[in-house]
């Protein structure tokens, strides 16, 4: 009969919990980076989005864009990422809609060295009438601090276009100062004191 070690099996026990608890926090470090590119996208914050979202030399590929042509873009770098999203975000920064996403699934690879994005979007814009939606689809690893993507890729799927006289707007966009910390992602502060 074959003794068994108590203090191996809890060693082992240890390192999977460890292991797992390593990709739930990868898992949650994507997502924030993903929630950051869309309120940075949507309230208009280019200078913050395209640092804290994107690695150094990330590939940013939109496919079907402008919507309906077919057409795909591909950037490479903070340089040529950035135009594309200071284009998008003229009249900002303001409260204004934007971008839905949701069936959002991140898969962290075993050893936390990178981990993949899928995600469906929908976006809608009074401004011109357009209502559209897609995919987005990332890989994400870890870049100095935090989680960035080295790749993204946005599909744009279907959309609609509105007579630009059916559209009867009820509000104005809200400026993003009216909100706690310029309508950006939230985060934890310290209590005073």
């Amino acid at each position: 009969m074959g003794s068994t070690d108590p203090s191996s099996d809890l060693e082992q026990r240890l390192a999977i919990a460890e292991a797992r608890l390593a990709r739930l926090e990868a898992k949650e470090a994507v997502l924030a980076t993903f929630n950051e590119y869309l309120y940075f996208l949507d309230v208009g914050y280019p200078d913050e989005l395209v640092p804290a979202v994107f690695t150094a030399d990330a590939t940013l590929e939109v496919l079907n864009f402008p919507p309906g042509t077919m057409a795909d873009l591909t950037f490479v770098g903070h340089d040529a990422i950035k135009p594309l999203y200071v284009a998008h975000t003229v009249t900002a920064p303001a409260i204004q809609g934007g971008h839905h996403a949701s069936n959002i699934a991140i898969e962290v690879a075993p050893d936390c060295s990178s981990a993949r994005l899928s995600a469906y979007f929908m976006t809608s814009t009074a401004a011109v009438g357009i209502l559209q939606g897609g995919q987005y689809q990332g890989e994400a690893v870890p870049d100095g601090d935090r989680w960035r993507f080295r790749h993204y890729r946005i599909l744009s799927g279907w959309g609609w276009k509105v007579a630009r006289d059916a559209i009867r707007p009820v509000t104005d966009a809200m400026p993003a100062e009216r909100a706690r910390d310029g309508a950006r992602p939230a985060t934890w502060v310290p209590p005073a004191g």
